[in-house]
Protein backbone atom coordinates (compact mmCIF):
# COMPACT_ATOMS: atom_id res chain seq x y z
CA UNK A 1 0.00 0.00 0.00
CA UNK A 2 1.40 3.40 -0.92
CA UNK A 3 0.42 6.71 0.66
CA UNK A 4 -2.32 7.25 -1.90
CA UNK A 5 -4.00 3.98 -0.92
CA UNK A 6 -3.97 4.88 2.80
CA UNK A 7 -7.18 5.83 4.63
CA UNK A 8 -8.24 9.46 4.30
CA UNK A 9 -7.44 10.25 7.97
CA UNK A 10 -3.93 8.87 7.66
CA UNK A 11 -3.32 10.77 4.40
CA UNK A 12 -4.41 13.97 6.14
CA UNK A 13 -2.00 13.40 9.01
CA UNK A 14 0.86 12.68 6.62
CA UNK A 15 0.03 15.83 4.62
CA UNK A 16 -0.03 17.97 7.79
CA UNK A 17 3.29 16.52 8.94
CA UNK A 18 4.91 17.36 5.59
CA UNK A 19 3.59 20.95 5.72
CA UNK A 20 4.85 21.33 9.30
CA UNK A 21 8.31 20.11 8.36
CA UNK A 22 8.43 22.46 5.38
CA UNK A 23 7.50 25.42 7.58
CA UNK A 24 10.02 24.36 10.21
CA UNK A 25 12.84 24.19 7.69
CA UNK A 26 11.83 27.59 6.28
CA UNK A 27 11.67 29.32 9.65
CA UNK A 28 14.72 27.71 11.24
CA UNK A 29 17.38 29.85 9.50
CA UNK A 30 15.89 33.03 10.98
CA UNK A 31 15.51 31.70 14.52
CA UNK A 32 17.99 33.23 16.92
CA UNK A 33 17.73 30.89 19.95
CA UNK A 34 16.90 33.84 22.20
CA UNK A 35 13.15 33.30 22.34
CA UNK A 36 12.79 35.58 19.35
CA UNK A 37 12.74 35.24 15.56
CA UNK A 38 15.06 37.74 13.91
CA UNK A 39 15.16 38.19 10.15
CA UNK A 40 17.35 40.54 8.14
CA UNK A 41 14.63 42.10 5.98
CA UNK A 42 17.06 43.99 3.76
CA UNK A 43 20.19 46.09 4.17
CA UNK A 44 18.23 48.62 6.21
CA UNK A 45 16.49 46.74 9.01
CA UNK A 46 15.89 43.61 11.03
CA UNK A 47 12.45 42.28 11.81
CA UNK A 48 12.35 41.06 15.40
CA UNK A 49 9.37 38.93 16.44
CA UNK A 50 8.82 37.69 19.99
CA UNK A 51 7.75 34.06 19.62
CA UNK A 52 5.68 34.15 22.81
CA UNK A 53 3.79 37.43 22.49
CA UNK A 54 3.85 37.85 18.71
CA UNK A 55 5.14 41.41 19.19
CA UNK A 56 6.92 42.65 16.07
CA UNK A 57 9.51 45.38 15.85
CA UNK A 58 11.48 46.72 12.91
CA UNK A 59 15.03 47.62 13.88
CA UNK A 60 16.40 50.14 11.36
CA UNK A 61 20.13 49.85 10.72
CA UNK A 62 22.43 52.64 9.70
CA UNK A 63 26.19 52.99 9.59
CA UNK A 64 27.64 53.95 12.98
CA UNK A 65 30.49 56.41 12.55
CA UNK A 66 32.09 59.53 13.96
CA UNK A 67 33.17 60.73 10.52
CA UNK A 68 31.57 64.13 9.95
CA UNK A 69 30.18 64.25 13.49
CA UNK A 70 30.61 67.11 15.94
CA UNK A 71 30.51 67.48 19.69
CA UNK A 72 27.09 68.16 21.19
CA UNK A 73 26.34 70.81 23.79
CA UNK A 74 24.19 69.62 26.70
CA UNK A 75 23.03 72.15 29.32
CA UNK A 76 25.78 74.50 28.20
CA UNK A 77 28.49 71.82 28.49
CA UNK A 78 30.49 70.72 25.44
CA UNK A 79 33.69 68.72 25.18
CA UNK A 80 36.77 70.42 23.78
CA UNK A 81 38.33 67.11 22.72
CA UNK A 82 38.19 65.89 19.13
CA UNK A 83 36.20 62.80 18.21
CA UNK A 84 38.36 59.89 17.04
CA UNK A 85 37.23 59.02 13.52
CA UNK A 86 36.09 55.43 13.19
CA UNK A 87 33.29 53.55 11.43
CA UNK A 88 31.91 50.22 12.67
CA UNK A 89 31.93 47.78 9.71
CA UNK A 90 28.34 47.27 8.59
CA UNK A 91 28.76 43.50 8.54
CA UNK A 92 29.20 43.52 12.33
CA UNK A 93 25.72 45.03 12.61
CA UNK A 94 24.15 42.67 10.08
CA UNK A 95 25.73 39.59 11.66
CA UNK A 96 24.43 40.23 15.19
CA UNK A 97 20.99 41.81 15.65
CA UNK A 98 21.61 42.36 19.35
CA UNK A 99 24.79 44.28 18.67
CA UNK A 100 22.89 46.24 16.03
CA UNK A 101 20.21 47.11 18.59
CA UNK A 102 22.88 48.32 21.00
CA UNK A 103 24.63 50.45 18.41
CA UNK A 104 21.45 52.03 17.06
CA UNK A 105 20.91 53.37 20.58
CA UNK A 106 24.56 54.13 21.38
CA UNK A 107 25.02 56.09 18.15
CA UNK A 108 22.43 58.69 19.19
CA UNK A 109 24.76 60.15 21.81
CA UNK A 110 28.10 60.28 20.02
CA UNK A 111 29.64 63.67 20.77
CA UNK A 112 27.81 64.16 24.09
CA UNK A 113 30.00 65.53 26.90
CA UNK A 114 31.18 63.51 29.87
CA UNK A 115 29.33 64.55 33.02
CA UNK A 116 30.26 62.75 36.22
CA UNK A 117 27.32 60.86 37.71
CA UNK A 118 25.04 61.55 34.73
CA UNK A 119 23.15 58.75 33.03
CA UNK A 120 20.67 60.20 30.54
CA UNK A 121 20.63 62.34 27.40
CA UNK A 122 19.18 65.37 29.20
CA UNK A 123 22.22 65.64 31.46
CA UNK A 124 25.00 63.83 29.64
CA UNK A 125 26.78 60.63 30.59
CA UNK A 126 29.57 59.22 32.64
CA UNK A 127 31.06 55.89 31.54
CA UNK A 128 28.78 53.53 33.44
CA UNK A 129 25.75 55.76 32.93
CA UNK A 130 26.25 55.53 29.20
CA UNK A 131 26.66 51.75 29.12
CA UNK A 132 23.65 51.23 31.40
CA UNK A 133 21.48 53.59 29.34
CA UNK A 134 22.42 51.94 26.03
CA UNK A 135 21.76 48.42 27.25
CA UNK A 136 18.46 49.32 28.92
CA UNK A 137 17.05 51.60 26.22
CA UNK A 138 18.03 49.26 23.38
CA UNK A 139 16.03 46.51 25.05
CA UNK A 140 18.95 44.10 24.99
CA UNK A 141 19.40 43.82 28.76
CA UNK A 142 18.19 45.69 31.83
CA UNK A 143 21.35 46.37 33.80
CA UNK A 144 19.72 48.89 36.11
CA UNK A 145 21.70 52.03 36.81
CA UNK A 146 25.01 50.67 37.99
CA UNK A 147 28.51 51.98 38.36
CA UNK A 148 31.46 50.40 36.57
CA UNK A 149 32.05 47.95 39.43
CA UNK A 150 28.37 47.01 39.49
CA UNK A 151 28.40 46.29 35.76
CA UNK A 152 31.53 44.22 36.22
CA UNK A 153 29.82 42.02 38.82
CA UNK A 154 26.96 41.33 36.37
CA UNK A 155 29.33 40.01 33.71
CA UNK A 156 30.94 36.70 32.97
CA UNK A 157 34.63 37.19 32.18
CA UNK A 158 35.52 36.67 28.53
CA UNK A 159 38.96 35.64 27.32
CA UNK A 160 40.70 37.85 24.78
CA UNK A 161 40.31 35.31 21.97
CA UNK A 162 36.56 35.05 22.63
CA UNK A 163 35.54 38.70 22.81
CA UNK A 164 32.86 39.88 20.42
CA UNK A 165 31.11 43.17 19.66
CA UNK A 166 28.76 44.10 22.49
CA UNK A 167 30.99 42.79 25.28
CA UNK A 168 32.13 45.23 27.94
CA UNK A 169 35.70 46.42 28.54
CA UNK A 170 36.80 47.25 32.08
CA UNK A 171 39.68 49.41 33.32
CA UNK A 172 41.30 50.39 36.58
CA UNK A 173 43.50 53.31 37.58
CA UNK A 174 41.92 55.77 35.15
CA UNK A 175 40.97 58.14 37.98
CA UNK A 176 44.39 58.30 39.58
CA UNK A 177 46.40 55.99 41.85
CA UNK A 178 44.26 56.69 44.91
CA UNK A 179 41.04 55.31 43.35
CA UNK A 180 41.06 51.53 43.52
CA UNK A 181 38.99 48.94 41.67
CA UNK A 182 37.15 49.25 38.36
CA UNK A 183 37.12 52.90 37.33
CA UNK A 184 36.00 52.87 33.68
CA UNK A 185 33.88 50.79 31.30
CA UNK A 186 33.17 50.84 27.57
CA UNK A 187 31.42 48.72 24.93
CA UNK A 188 33.66 46.64 22.70
CA UNK A 189 32.79 47.16 19.00
CA UNK A 190 35.39 44.94 17.32
CA UNK A 191 38.83 45.54 15.84
CA UNK A 192 40.35 46.56 19.19
CA UNK A 193 37.98 49.52 19.42
CA UNK A 194 35.45 50.53 22.05
CA UNK A 195 32.60 53.03 22.23
CA UNK A 196 32.47 54.76 25.58
CA UNK A 197 31.69 57.94 27.45
CA UNK A 198 35.09 59.52 27.28
CA UNK A 199 34.95 63.25 26.83
CA UNK A 200 33.14 63.30 24.48
CA UNK A 201 31.19 60.05 23.96
CA UNK A 202 32.98 58.35 21.10
CA UNK A 203 35.40 55.65 20.01
CA UNK A 204 38.76 54.78 21.55
CA UNK A 205 41.57 52.55 20.35
CA UNK A 206 42.29 49.84 22.92
CA UNK A 207 45.86 49.45 21.63
CA UNK A 208 46.58 53.06 22.62
CA UNK A 209 48.93 52.88 25.66
CA UNK A 210 46.58 55.28 27.47
CA UNK A 211 43.99 52.50 27.60
CA UNK A 212 46.10 49.39 27.17
CA UNK A 213 47.98 49.86 30.45
CA UNK A 214 44.74 50.23 32.43
CA UNK A 215 42.72 47.40 30.83
CA UNK A 216 41.63 44.78 33.37
CA UNK A 217 39.38 42.36 31.48
CA UNK A 218 36.40 41.85 29.20
CA UNK A 219 32.94 40.82 30.35
CA UNK A 220 29.66 39.61 28.84
CA UNK A 221 26.28 40.53 30.26
CA UNK A 222 23.83 37.60 30.52
CA UNK A 223 21.34 38.90 27.96
CA UNK A 224 21.38 35.60 26.03
CA UNK A 225 20.45 33.64 29.14
CA UNK A 226 17.68 36.11 29.97
CA UNK A 227 16.23 35.90 26.46
CA UNK A 228 16.28 32.10 26.52
CA UNK A 229 14.17 32.03 29.70
CA UNK A 230 11.63 34.73 28.82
Amino acid sequence: MNCFDAPKGLRLRVFCTIIFLMLFVWILPTYAAYGEIITLVDDDCFLLVNEYTGYEELIPIHTVTTVGRENVKINGVISKNTLLEYTIPDEYLYNDPYFAMLMMEADKYIGYPFVYGASNPAEGFDCSGYVSWVYIQSGVYNTGRRGATGLHTLCTEVELEDIRPGDLVFFEGTMGPNVKGITHVGIYVGDNMMLHAGDPVGFADLTDPKWEKHLVDYGRLPYEEESEHE
